[in-house]
């Protein structure tokens, strides 16, 4: 046999081994699935979800959709934390990998039926998806994956982490009132038991009593009526504590015709305030430094000359 033919044989060989490669590597991916080592959540459209039903332990949240509207166990919903959860749980793929594949280690994990917080998401009578949310990791940038029903245990990093920890409250839209400034034609502010009306007229703002007010100031008080937002909410028991009848401290937005914008009631805390619009029932926390925002002391007000 000459070298030719040698060389010849040998090249064939090696397409056949190139061949069967290719196979037996084709017949171990679809034996194999191609998510396997990586935590994939199905594709869902927002659109598509009714709820999110979030239960951990001594604490559970029902996301609900009506329409384009979300609410977080009967109250109004952030949109933003909504948002947030739904793309994340889009992205978990590219930044997943498996760290556990026995039961055993569940437990460390905070993944088990003890520790677990499952996450369930249906829509039109049907689930969507099912998995259970364990610890978060030391550098709080990963949190821990699985399954519902199954043993192996991921290790997400990217956006689901925060996403997934919020409390029951923290899922609740924060926003309690928004007025733009130009909307606002008088503000009447009581504290304890003085009181003062920040009135504008021809473009110029004056204090009952006073006198002409500080522009920047009014400038100042009037963007932090624009977008009023709670550092968190009062408990049942909080509710029931917390004295309206004679608030500590008040203010009312009014437009041009006298009419009602906004009526805010505060009642003070060791820790700060509790507020309520007077025309809601739910109650918010909000900081001193908040309620000292929207409440200013009328010196603070006055244009000094």
């Amino acid at each position: 046999m000459s070298a030719r033919q040698l060389a010849r044989i040998a090249i064939l060989f090696g397409v056949l081994l190139l061949l069967w490669g290719a196979a037996a590597l084709a017949r171990h991916r679809e034996s194999t699935p191609a998510t396997a080592d990586r935590f994939t959540f199905p594709p869902v459209a927002r659109n598509a979800v009714d709820s999110v039903h979030i239960d951990r332990p001594g604490d559970t949240t029902v996301l609900v959709r009506r329409d384009t509207v979300w609410t977080a166990n009967g109250h109004p919903s952030s949109t933003q934390a909504v948002s947030d959860l739904f793309t994340a749980l889009a992205d978990t793929a590219p930044a997943s990998e498996v760290v556990a594949e026995r039961r055993a280690s569940q437990t460390g994990l905070g993944l088990d039926s003890v520790g677990g917080t499952r996450v369930r998401i249906f829509g039109k009578g049907r689930s969507l998806g099912d998995f259970v949310a364990g610890h978060r990791t030391p550098d709080l940038g990963g949190i821990y994956l699985r399954r519902s029903g199954q043993e192996v245990s991921y290790l997400v990093r990217g956006g689901v982490a925060a996403a997934l920890d919020r409390s029951g409250s923290e899922w609740r839209d924060r926003r309690i009132a928004a007025v733009p400034a130009e909307s606002i034609a008088a503000i009447e502010v009581s504290r304890g038991a003085h009181a003062y009306t920040l009135r504008r007229s021809a473009g110029h703002w004056s204090l009952a009593p006073g006198g002409a007010a500080d522009s920047g100031a009014v400038a100042a008080l009037l963007g932090g009526y624009r977008t009023i937002e709670a550092a968190g909410f009062a408990s049942a028991a909080q509710v029931d504590s917390a004295h309206f009848e004679h608030p500590d401290r008040r203010v009312r937005l009014l437009r041009g015709d006298g009419t009602p914008l906004l009526g805010l009631l505060f009642d003070s805390t060791a820790a700060g305030f509790w507020l309520r619009p007077d025309t809601a029932k739910t109650v918010y926390k909000v900081e001193s430094w908040t309620a000292d925002h929207l409440t200013p002391p009328d010196s603070t007000l006055r244009r000094h000359h």
